[in-house]
This record gives C-alpha cells, structure tokens and sequence, in this order.
C-alpha cells in the first residue's frame, strides 16, 4: 500500500528547481550561505535542532536514502545473527570529529552509552545485542537522537558531518563552516550562516533584496508573494498539525468529549480557508504519501454524531493553547472554537500558556513509517507504545490506530514546507522529509 515518494521530487523539478548543473553552470566554491528560520535554536544539539539541520553538523551510523531504506553512513556495512538479536556494524576509517579527534568504536559506545547494550568489539567495529529479535536496528540509528557527537568543556558539541559549527549565538545566529577534512567530499560553500527568529515578511524581504539565500515563506502570504516571479519550493506534506489533550487534567477525562472535539471540526473548511488548499486535512499521523493508509483514518465533520456522544453533565468546557509565534496558530484554534460551539462545546484560546489542550506542530523526523510513529509516541508522551515489529502496511495500520485509540492526539492536517529560494542557489536537490543537503549546493557568483 505504501507510495512511493517520487511524484513529488518529479513536481518540483517541473517547478523550475534545477538539480544537475549544466555545461554552462559548473559548480562554484565558496561564498556565505545565508539561511533564515523563523525558529529560534537554543541548544546546538540534535535533540533541539530542526530535522533539516541535524545532517549539516551531525551523522549517524546509518543514513536513509529517499525511500526509507538504510544506507552506509559512519557505518560501512553491517549484518546480524540468526536470532536477530545481535548486529555488528563495521566503522567506516579515517573520520574525524571536528576538533580532530579520531572516530572510534569505543567514542560511538561513549555516545550511544546502554542504548541496545552496545560495546566495542574492535576499534572499527560495535555491536548491539538486543533481548528479542529487531528486524529494523538500522533504521533505528539513522534517527537523528543517535546521531554520533562528542561534547566539549563549553558544552558546544562537536560532530563529524560536512560543516562544523564556528559560532553560536542561542536564539540569534549560527555560523556553520565547511569541514575541510569531511571523509565525503567538502562542501561547495566555505560557510553557512543560519539567522534565527526571523518573522516571515523579514525574511520574504531578504531574499527579495538579496539578502538570504533560503527563506521560509509563511502559508498565508504564498498567493501574495507567488505573482511577484519568486522561486518557491514546496516539499511533500510531511508536517503534522494536531491538538493534543493534556493527561492528568480533570476536565479531559471523558473520552466521549474528546471524539466530539475531533468530529466537530470542520478540517475541510480550514484547508480552504486559512491554509489554503496547501497540504490536507488529516485523520491519521502518518501522512498518505508515506504510508498509503492514512485514507483509513476518518478526518470529514460529523456534527450530529459528536453532538449525540457529547456528555451533558457537567458542561463540556476546556483551554486550548497555542503558539503566537505561529501566525497560524491563532486564527485556527478559534475557528476549531467555533466549531466546537457548534456542537456545544466552550473552548478558551489562550497564548503560550498552560491549558487543558495544546495545538502542536511537528514535522516528520524520518522516512520510515515505523521510527517516525516512534518519533510522534514519544513526542507526545503516549505510553505503552509498541513499535510495530513488521515493515508491512498492515502491521503498520494497527500499530498507529492503537496509538491513537484513547483520542488524546486528534490529527488535524498534514502540512507542507514552503521555501522562498534566490536565483543564485544551485543543485538545490532536497530529500522530501526535511533533510535539505546544503552540503551539495552551490552559490552562482552574480553577474556584473
């Protein structure tokens, strides 16, 4: 059942986003890439950092290749025993971490600490033993939290991926230099300078007067930015839009409210309206490029039946927070608020504050279903979450419907990244999850 991702990347390169250079065009070394993110970045860590970060400064032993299949990284080759519950992965040599010091087994054990009861076996080859079978470990590695790193005196950590960090200003700007003894091959550009907190007409501004290179562009000024003959990128819809009920929160804890919430909103009514049509509405986590289920999932409105299940005593009420830095955020809370009304239920909208619910957003951290379902679990703390054992669809099916089961996660929408790219970005080829590979682009000088 599940599709494949290349209908997309075919969509962009119609778009107009070259990705080989010509004859005419041949790459060019040097120069400052500047990037600007409406997030702020506190830590420099791949638990803080946005997926599509994390590969510039860190790698793990395992990469995913455009599929979702496990490819060498720090790891050249690996195998296990026929129970499946030990692996040994062979290191790739010659690799250094930024400050110099040599990859070893025994610094990825130092790293990874007792994830999978790891140990050196040699100086080039680790191995996990596992209590029972684990048909996808290497999937497993290539998740950004086993991203390989050492951590210095300063607490600056250190990696071994294309770019090392030069300067790091929390919340502000981040300078990325290019990693002159990167095992692959050196990036194109000598820096990348990451500016953080940029609000979306800031950064639409920038890129217009030439002053960033790759600028995110807010969904509600797409249609006014577009006629303006700007380069704009559009990825696959792979972030998640969701309300999430906090636990432990009295008013929460009738599982009826929570099914009258979700059936109540209009998700189709919002897609047009405040969205756009960008992305779609969503009753499932996974979105149905990647798992080719997500159909399964109902996501239409259904008042009458959210009305009859709805408790009548005591009132149904609850808050409901979100984000103000998300221009977004706000206008869709009060239309689900409106909607809920519909159906008899008050909804207070409250800023950055701690509420009965949360709207959250969250992008998808990998191409394989099963680690990004592990990645939503623990994201919004679902306990008792078992990791489905098998790479097939149906496996897959229950293992997300018993994820959301108990409705304290009501998926809302699957939304894309939309990306404002100036004339002189070249090979601009990213993967469709986030991982934007700006080791491999190129800055064409300008023309006198």
């Amino acid at each position: 059942m599940r599709r494949s991702v290349w209908p997309f990347l075919a969509a962009a390169s119609l778009a107009g986003l070259p990705t080989l250079a010509t004859a005419e065009t041949r790459p060019h070394y040097g120069g400052t890439l500047v990037v600007e993110t409406h997030e702020t970045m506190v830590l420099p860590d791949p638990a803080s950092l946005p997926v599509q970060f994390v590969p510039l400064v860190y790698e793990g032993l395992i990469k995913l290749d455009r599929e979702g299949n496990p490819r060498p990284a720090l790891a050249v080759s690996w195998e296990h025993d026929s129970s499946g519950t030990r692996w040994v992965f062979h290191l790739r040599t010659g690799v250094n971490f930024h400050d110099g010091s040599a990859l070893t087994a025994a610094s990825i054990v130092a790293c990874l600490k007792d994830w999978n009861h790891a140990s050196a076996v040699s100086d080039t080859e680790v191995a996990f033993q596992t209590e029972s079978p684990v048909q996808d470990l290497p999937v497993q590695l290539a998740a950004a939290s086993r991203s390989i790193l050492q951590r210095g005196p300063d607490a600056v950590t250190v990696g071994t991926g294309p770019f090392r960090i030069a300067e790091w200003q929390p919340g502000k700007r981040a300078l990325l230099a290019a990693n002159e003894n990167y095992w692959g091959s050196r990036p194109y550009v000598d820096f990348v300078e990451i500016r953080m907190g940029r609000a979306y007409r800031d950064q639409a501004i920038d890129l217009e007067m030439e002053r960033a290179f790759i600028v995110e562009v807010a969904i509600e000024d797409l249609r006014r930015l577009t006629p303006r003959g700007l380069r704009i990128w559009t990825s696959a819809p792979g972030e998640l839009m969701a309300l999430v009920f906090e636990r432990e929160r009295p008013a929460l804890d009738d599982a009826n409210l929570r099914q009258a919430v979700a059936l109540a909103i209009d998700r189709a009514a919002i897609h047009s309206v405040l969205l756009q049509r960008q992305g779609a509405p969503a009753g499932a986590l996974l979105p149905q490029w990647l798992s080719g289920y997500a159909f399964l999932f109902p996501a239409g409105r259904d008042l009458d039946r959210s009305r009859q299940i709805l408790p009548k005593q005591p009132p149904a009420r609850f808050s409901v927070a979100y984000d103000p830095a998300d221009p977004l955020a706000r206008p869709i809370v009060e239309r689900i608020a409106l909607n809920a009304h519909d159906a008899g239920i008050t909804i207070q909208v409250l800023a950055a504050t701690k509420a009965d619910a949360r709207l959250v957003r969250m992008r998808l951290g990998s191409l394989n279903p099963g680690q990004a379902l592990t990645e939503f679990a623990a994201a919004f703390d679902i306990p008792r979450f078992q990791r489905p054992t098998s790479p097939d669809s149906a496996a897959l099916f229950a293992a997300e419907q018993e994820l959301l089961r108990d409705g304290r996660v009501i998926p809302l929408f699957h939304i894309p990244q939309i990306l404002g790219l100036s004339p002189q970005l070249r090979n601009w080829d990213p993967q469709p999850w986030g991982d934007w590979r700006l080791d491999n682009v190129w800055l064409e000088p300008k023309r006198p």
